[in-house]
């Protein structure tokens, strides 16, 4: 669309001047200077948009180079012999002395203009080598990925009671079975088995008990034989202190249950229960007593969420529904248990219709969140509610039929959720209570009132030692405080168009914990993988970072018997600029001199 606007101004832009040009009284020179105002819009026009061209390059008779990666074949040489081999990898050069090191792949190409095609044998090369190689003549010849972990994710940092989530794909092509160990402190804690001749998606998981830094191990076992065994660093936090008000509108068994894990997890908490009309039982877990009869702005600000049925939230009357409301546009989180098939009538009734489901109720259900998924039954007798989807809402639980049960809403500082998930104690009663932790602490996470964050640190995935590591620093202020690694100050770049962005790099001289500190602020951890860690997977990602760029800058095509590779080139705006300029020049001299 900016394209678009832009032709558009220029079009309109040139028509004004051959107007002014065909009406200026003094016709001479009239062609050459339509002609340079006509030079000059088309300047600006490849200015904003590049010219681009299709370049061919002859493949059977370019002076060729070689270009060794990891896990390249000596085999696959075999139809090279003569050619000049190179590597960036000095492993490589020194296993085989015909091999020359170069430490510039761009620079080398630049130097010796006489190759003019670039073979690549192996994995392949990293995103940031691939970027210098824009424009270049390049063929790559893959090498069949290793039996292994392929790809990995896993949260490098948790709270207390959060569900640590392993996630990836394992190459198994040799072996009858492999199974995948997730162990923890000396414990295996998950496992899961990989079955011949395929390339599987696994999921291991836990909830840590622990409390700060800890190293979890991933092991391939096959029989006896250990096949691999990989590092997951994980950071489990202290859970926030939240203090929490629960409206139930008669005692059951999900506000129980509810109520004592809440406790159980140290959450302060204080719960009013009605037992009839104006008449409430009260309970203090954690917590000094309040007045809970009667709820105002004063009451609520001692609380960071409040939990309430909907049927208790809609007998508040207006002062104290409003209260509700100021305090959620404050901050407040607003967790609503859907305990009736009406939205109720308070503020937030517009943002969450539900709906009775007709649809039949099996025994059991598969609800999914955010890097989970787990069965609950259903009790005898339930009725299936769910929330119609809105414009402005984010979905957070769903069923294996993809209705809503859980959604939420934000409200000025603060956030509204709505669940129709009233009896996730069947879990507990299931002994499934790591999937009840996980719920709950799911949702208490995205109803919680937003702490003040100042700076914040990612590091590019699976870091390692003697490379050089690129970091990224975000602040809501946009003023970025000086930023230490392991008491060495790193240099750090803006990013041009977003201030609260910064960028830099670094090189660790050693694997294991590496801390980091904002100043004023306590020290932080993050980890350095040793150079063997993980190479299946930076393997793979070689393959396919150098396999799209390829893809994406150059296509294959052949012109009677012979190979030509065709490459996407651009003319350098400068010459435009240089266009522009002399055109502009030449309007105003000849004015000037007539």
């Amino acid at each position: 669309m900016d394209k678009i606007y832009s032709i558009i101004f220029l079009a309109l832009l040139l028509s004004f001047l051959i107007f002014k040009e065909i009406g200026r009284k003094n016709k001479s020179n009239l062609i050459f200077r339509l002609s340079a105002s006509i030079l000059a819009i088309v300047s600006l026009l490849f200015i904003l948009f590049p010219l681009k061209y299709d370049r061919k390059v002859s493949l059977s008779n370019s002076t060729i180079a070689i270009l060794l990666t990891d896990g390249y074949s000596k085999d696959s040489l075999e139809k090279y012999k003569g050619a000049s081999l190179f590597s960036t990898d000095l492993a490589i050069t020194k296993k085989d002395n015909k091999v020359q090191y170069i430490h510039n792949i761009a620079y080398f190409l630049t130097s010796k203009p006489d190759y003019q095609t670039l073979h690549i044998f192996g994995y392949g090369l990293e995103s940031d080598e691939l970027k210098s190689l824009k424009n270049k003549n390049l063929i790559f010849h893959p090498t069949a990925l290793k039996n292994g972990v392929s790809s990995i994710s896993w949260p490098e940092k948790i709270r207390s009671g959060e569900q640590l989530l392993v996630q990836g794909k394992y190459n198994n092509t040799s072996r009858p079975e492999v199974k995948l160990i997730l162990q923890g402190l000396g414990t295996n804690l998950d496992s899961v088995t990989i079955r011949k001749d395929t390339w599987n998606n696994f999921e291991l998981k836990c909830i840590p008990k622990h409390l700060d830094k800890a190293v979890y191990s991933l092991i391939a076992l096959a029989d006896k034989d250990t096949l691999s065994r990989e590092k997951l660093p994980v950071i489990v936090k202290e859970r926030e202190s939240m203090r929490i008000l629960i409206l139930a509108s008669a005692p059951d068994f999900e506000n129980k249950f509810l109520k004592n894990w809440l406790a159980q997890q140290g959450y302060s908490l204080s719960v009013r229960t009605s037992i009839s009309t104006a008449k409430y039982n009260t309970e203090f877990l954690n917590s000094r007593k309040n007045d809970l009869n009667r709820i105002n702005t004063t009451l609520l600000n001692d609380f960071d969420i409040l939990i309430g049925d909907m049927s208790e939230l809609s007998r508040l009357s207006k002062l104290e529904n409003q209260a509700v409301q100021n305090q959620v546009n404050q901050g407040m989180g607003l967790i609503i248990k859907a305990d009736a098939s009406e939205s109720g009538n308070g503020f937030y009734r517009k943002a969450f219709p539900i709906r009775e489901n007709k649809q039949a109720i099996p025994k059991t259900i598969k609800l999914t969140w955010e890097g989970h998924s787990a069965l609950k039954a259903i009790l005898q007798g339930s009725s299936s509610i769910e929330i119609l989807a809105q414009a402005g809402t984010q979905s957070l639980v769903k069923n294996e039929r993809g209705n809503i049960l859980t959604n939420s809403k934000l409200f000025g500082q603060g956030k509204i959720l709505m669940t129709v998930i009233t009896d996730s104690y069947t879990w507990m009663l299931g002994n499934q209570e790591e999937d009840y932790s996980s719920l709950w602490s799911y949702i208490l996470q995205k109803a919680a009132r937003k702490k003040e964050n100042t700076e914040s640190l990612a590091v590019h995935f699976l870091p390692v030692i003697n490379k050089d590591t690129g970091i990224e620093i975000q602040t809501e202020t946009g003023n970025i405080s000086r930023f230490q690694i392991k008491g060495k100050r790193i240099a750090l770049k803006q990013h041009s168009l977003m201030s609260f962005q910064e960028t830099g790099s670094f090189w660790a001289a050693e694997s294991g914990w590496q801390s980091f500190q904002f100043e004023n602020t306590d020290s932080n951890w993050f980890y350095v993988f040793d150079e063997k860690a993980w190479t299946v997977v930076k393997a793979s990602e070689k393959l396919k970072n150098t396999q799209n760029f390829i893809e994406q800058s150059a296509k294959k095509i052949t012109t009677g018997n012979e190979a030509v590779q065709v490459y996407e080139d651009t003319i350098h705006p400068i010459w435009f600029y240089i266009l522009f300029i002399l055109c502009c020049t030449y309007l105003w001299l000849e004015v000037k001199l007539s």
